[in-house]
């Protein structure tokens, strides 16, 4: 494993303050090696549990046990897709997956919409969640939906402009403005797109996030990974203040880091886990 993954720029097309007060990212080998985790890999809107099949590779040979879910309505499971496909239905899945499988003391990670989902599952069963991992995720106040926790999603057509599909409006169509957002550039990533994605249900990005116990949520141990470009759009926005960003770490990735960045994401996903332990 390498000693640094994501340093801070030295520059960006915003210039270096957009950026400034992230904290560097450094591996602790010791204690990665000696940790010995559960994952349960929950994927952003409209992508697989394949979505992380690369990363659960690497984690699974360091020893690690890992789970990947596809969330109602999406990827293999679209035949699940109605009008009532919302929030509240893929908070229940998760939950009910963890206590369908016994799972106790796990590292919840969850993609881009996905911090939605995780914040919610944490809430109603705090008691199996040992460690947050919010991958250039949304992080949710209570009783926000998405659009609401993220407005700059409003700037991204593929994701704000829905269509209707026979009967249920859904958003992120498996597009070229779609792959775009994702950073899905390179053609190997763009075919696997185009095998893998589906659209996502837009009700989830309106549902209210409803919150029964904020100070038990809170007490959570997390790990926030961004990717540069969001670091600098919730930057130049404000919306993250210089403590927020001395406990998040940097990833030099498009926004589907666990596919185009394999590597690195799993590498720090392994040193959250052995961090939470410390």
């Amino acid at each position: 494993m390498s000693k640094q993954l994501a340093e801070l720029p030295e520059t960006t097309h915003h210039g270096k303050e957009s950026v400034n007060h992230f904290a560097e990212y450094q591996n602790q080998d010791a204690d990665v090696l000696k940790d010995t985790a559960t994952y349960v890999l929950v994927p952003g809107a409209g992508h697989p549990a394949a979505s992380y099949d690369q990363v659960q590779k690497i984690l699974e040979a360091q020893g690690r046990t890992v789970h990947a879910v596809t969330l109602p309505g999406v990827g293999e499971r679209r035949g699940e897709l109605s009008r009532e496909t919302g929030l509240q239905t893929h908070i229940v899945d998760v939950v009910n997956f963890l206590r369908d499988q016994r799972l106790q003391d796990v590292v919840l990670v969850g993609h881009s919409y996905a911090g939605m989902v995780i914040t919610g599952v944490a809430d109603r069963v705090p008691e199996r969640i040992r460690h947050l991992v919010y991958l250039d995720a949304v992080h949710p106040q209570p009783g926000q939906s998405l659009i609401e926790a993220q407005p700059l999603i409003k700037h991204v057509p593929a994701v704000s402009k829905p269509r209707v599909v026979d009967g249920v409006t859904v958003n992120l169509y498996p597009d070229g403005d779609t792959f775009t957002f994702l950073g899905l550039l390179e053609p190997r990533d763009v075919a696997w797109a185009q095998q893998h994605l589906t659209p996502h249900p837009w009700k989830t990005f309106i549902d209210r996030l409803h919150i029964e116990n904020s100070e038990v949520l809170a007490s959570i141990p997390r790990t926030d990974i961004y990717t540069h470009k969001t670091a600098e759009g919730l930057t130049m926005a404000g919306m993250i203040t210089d403590e927020e960003k001395s406990r998040a770490w940097l990833i030099d990735a498009g926004h589907d880091l666990m596919l185009t960045e394999p590597d690195r994401t799993a590498e720090m996903l392994l040193a959250a886990a052995a961090h939470s332990r410390s």
